[in-house]
């Protein structure tokens, strides 16, 4: 859908095409200003970043973060590679707005729904914003070596289908939170990426930006039976936080490693 659509424009039809029990489980938006060169700045900066000195990344480490989580201050390599943060930010801040228009629409599309919906990984935000990837060799930018190679999705069919969107596309996902606030009406998209393979993928560095929006920490979510995530968990017409839910969830998956 177009970014340049007027905010009050019905868009219900797109988002259950993307989100809803039918749908593919993503959308991408369109005609963003500024989105192109913002992309392109941050993502060829992150061959130079993967091969700075070995001392230098080590330095930008901080395991007592635990990784995972999302509450530990950022660490930028401010005096290696300056510009990294400025750009990371520009992009960050510019697919948030977008997806604050995508949230806008998903909330009057679950307001207008009369539909009760029951329900590889899927995200457990509200919304992912994704970058189309660039792939470099040697610092070179260089076309994908390998037409298997990119984002994959399962559909509600129990489908697999890779995704294709443009270079100037933001795409957006739904995490399991927008699932869980909106009672089962827009539904979580499991999805994995396929690495390229081949001979011709040697020394290929692939390059992409993953936003993850959420709710404030304290945010209360209550989780209605018609929604099926991490039941063995979270018990039905349970109540937690996000950031209970968040710290339970990342415990399932690093804490039993």
């Amino acid at each position: 859908m177009s970014l340049s659509t007027d905010k009050d424009y019905d868009l219900s039809l797109k988002i259950e095409q993307g989100f809803g029990p039918d749908g593919l489980g993503i959308l991408s938006v369109t005609d963003v200003p500024g989105y192109s060169s913002l992309r392109r700045n941050l993502l060829h900066l992150a061959p130079k970043l993967a091969n700075l000195p070995k001392e230098v990344k080590d330095d930008l480490e901080d395991p007592n973060s635990r990784y995972p989580s999302y509450c530990g201050s950022n660490v930028w390599p401010r005096s290696t590679l300056p510009e990294l943060e400025l750009a990371f930010k520009a992009l960050g801040k510019l697919i948030f707005d977008v997806g604050l228009m995508v949230a806008y629409h998903c909330d009057q599309y679950g307001d207008n729904s009369m539909s009760s919906w029951c329900g590889w990984h899927t995200d457990n935000g509200s919304l992912t914003g994704l970058t189309c990837a660039i792939f470099t060799r040697d610092g070179e930018e260089i076309p994908c070596p390998d037409s298997a190679a990119g984002l994959y999705i399962r559909t509600r069919n129990d489908q697999i289908v890779k995704v294709v969107y443009g270079v100037d596309n933001i795409a957006y996902q739904i995490g399991e939170t927008a699932e869980i606030l909106s009672g089962g009406i827009l539904r979580a998209t499991p999805h994995c990426v396929q690495a390229p393979k081949g001979k011709e993928s040697s020394g290929v560095e692939r390059s992409t930006f993953a936003l993850f929006m959420q709710p404030d920490w304290d945010e209360k979510l209550s989780f209605p039976e018609e929604v099926h995530i991490h039941k063995e968990l979270i018990p039905s017409n349970a109540s937690l936080t996000y950031g209970e839910y968040s710290e339970m969830v990342l415990g399932k998956y690093y804490d039993k490693k």
